[in-house]
């Protein structure tokens, strides 16, 4: 073992006067939560006197010295430090909080907390049974100092004694920090014990990032009052290794953007190359498209006429939207002159067979639009092939290119071959790319003219349903009528239904106020019961600590 089985218990002892210590300052702050004045934002405005929001030294001792409890600096100094929970220096509100009031009673601390604050001014006291509630907390931490701090006197007196070879003994496992189950095994080898409170006490003052776990720095800071001042190296050197990696990242991030930029210019010279030949091809086809624009300028004037029947259809749905209107059963009445508008539609359905006529011209477009997808895929093939005889004399010249820089660069071989690599893998994919748009601009195609089609469908819809809504609005203007009575009827009901839950609502009530006047009284008693224990406890104690100072020790 890392220690002698002395020194372990004697480390032992120091640990159980932490949690004995925890555990009266806990029963304290429950005795002060029970007080009915007690408040915690009013208990923090008694100790700040200067009204900055925050708690110093000084005015803790004030407090003390108010309360005739006169400390020495090193308590006062120990009672900041118990109090200011994120180390920052200062106590706050949240801080004061989360000290003052109970962590093992959820319930006394939930209502402490909801209690009303009250107005007190500067240099004005408690009420005598929340005063001597706060200063007994404060004494009470004062008291496990000493205890604490003789313990530790006796510990680091022993010729063996170190904090690392103390750490060890305790974590036994080598997890690299400690545990509760660590801990108790600790203890009952050295011959104490310890209930699952009492260690979940310990843990509260010693674990001060409540992680649920004691590091070496807190167990050095338990032990010695000392803190561990190469923590934060210990930071910056893991700080410095992140940016390290982070600055790894951004290098190969920069590597693989360059790379993309040299594939971009490579993708335009391509596309260049691709615009000059086709510009030559249709030089060549010149004479064949004069024909076929003959025919595109025809295809065009069918499609003015289907823009003029698109038009119509939007008024279409400007009726479909008046008839939505409609649905307004409170506006019915003064809507009903629309339903006029309703009887032009027949007027519409001449419209119907010109659409009939358009669709014959759909089809015409369609076969022209099948020659034009005939010459696109004769032209696209050929680009393949004048692209693969690129490709091919390409990758010759970057052959004899590999060659002469083996010959010159032999350390290099293994990253020029693997920007190679990448560079293939970019051509392939950009053609990749390239062939899944001319794909999605062929599905494009068919889509718009299914959309097409689709609309003239909905048009034809949408006349049937406006006629079926116009019956609908007649059923629905019965269907009102008949609902009108009945809603006179529900209210009737209604008045009687919000009578009944009144008297529901008030014998509730009177359940809820005997419920918290039961809680009430049952508080005041524990609380009677509690400082009776408090006072005799305290006596003991004193007592004790006049015959002998030093805490028990376990063997």
């Amino acid at each position: 073992m890392y220690l002698s089985a002395r020194t372990q218990g004697r480390l032992a002892n120091l640990i159980i006067t932490i949690a004995e210590g925890e555990k009266k300052t806990e029963m304290v702050r429950q005795v002060l939560a029970e007080q009915k004045m007690f408040e915690p934002y009013t208990a923090f405005r008694r100790l700040d006197q200067l009204r900055t929001g925050e708690l110093t030294v000084s005015d803790i001792v004030e407090f003390l010295a108010d309360n005739k409890i006169y400390p020495t600096k090193a308590q006062s100094d120990y009672l900041f430090r118990r109090l200011d929970l994120n180390r920052d220096g200062r106590i706050t509100y949240p801080d004061f909080v989360k000290a003052i009031l109970p962590k093992e009673d959820s319930r006394l601390r939930q209502i402490a907390s909801l209690r009303d604050s009250y107005y007190i001014e500067v240099n004005m006291l408690l009420p005598t049974e929340v005063e001597w509630g706060l200063s007994r907390v404060f004494q009470q931490e004062i008291q496990n100092y000493n205890s604490i701090t003789a313990a530790q006197e006796i510990l680091t007196t022993s010729v063996d004694f170190t904090s690392l070879d103390a750490f060890r003994c305790i974590d036994q496992v080598y997890l690299g920090y400690i545990t509760i189950d660590t801990l108790q095994d600790f203890l009952r080898q050295n011959g104490a014990k310890l209930s699952f409170d009492e260690l979940t006490a310990f843990f509260r003052v010693v674990d001060s990032d409540e992680d649920g776990r004691i590091s070496y720095s807190e167990l050095l800071e338990a032990l010695t009052f000392v803190p561990d001042f190469f923590q934060q190296e210990r930071q910056i050197a893991n700080e410095l290794r992140r940016s390290r990696e982070r600055i790894i990242q951004i290098e190969r991030e920069r590597e693989v953007l360059q790379d993309l930029k040299k594939s971009r210019e490579r993708v335009e010279e391509l596309r260049r190359s691709r615009e000059r030949l086709e510009y030559m091809q249709d030089l060549k086809r010149s004479r064949e498209r004069v024909e076929q624009l003959d025919e595109l300028r025809r295809s065009r004037e069918r499609l003015d006429d289907l823009r003029k029947s698109r038009e119509r259809l939007e008024d279409l749905k400007k009726s479909r939207e008046r008839l939505n209107q409609l649905e307004e059963l409170k506006r019915s009445r003064q809507r009903m002159e629309e339903l006029e508008e309703l009887k032009k539609s027949r007027e519409r359905q001449a419209q119907i067979d010109e659409l009939k006529k358009s669709r014959e011209r759909l089809e015409d477009l369609r076969r022209s639009r099948e020659r034009l997808e005939q010459l696109e895929q004769e032209r696209k093939n050929q680009e393949k092939i004048e692209e693969l005889r690129k490709s091919r004399s390409r990758i010759e010249e970057l052959q004899k290119q590999r060659r002469k820089m083996e010959e010159l660069r032999s350390s290099q071989e293994r990253l020029e071959q693997l920007k190679k690599q990448k560079e293939e893998i970019e051509l392939r994919r950009s053609q990749e790319r390239l062939e899944d748009l001319r794909k999605s601009r062929e599905r494009l195609e068919q889509i718009e003219v299914l959309r097409q089609s689709r609309e003239q469908q909905r048009a034809l819809e949408e006349l049937r349903q406006s006629r079926e809504r116009v019956e609908q609005l007649r059923k629905s203007q019965l269907r009102i009528e008949q609902l009108e009575n009945e809603r006179k009827v529900l209210e009737r009901s209604r008045q009687l239904d919000r009578v009944e839950r009144e008297l529901e609502y008030e014998r509730q009530r009177s359940k809820e106020r005997l419920e918290r006047l039961e809680l009430e009284a049952e508080l005041e008693r524990r609380a009677r019961d509690r400082a009776l224990e408090y006072e005799f406890a305290t006596q003991s104690n004193f007592v004790q600590s006049r015959i002998y100072d030093t805490p028990k020790r376990y063997k």
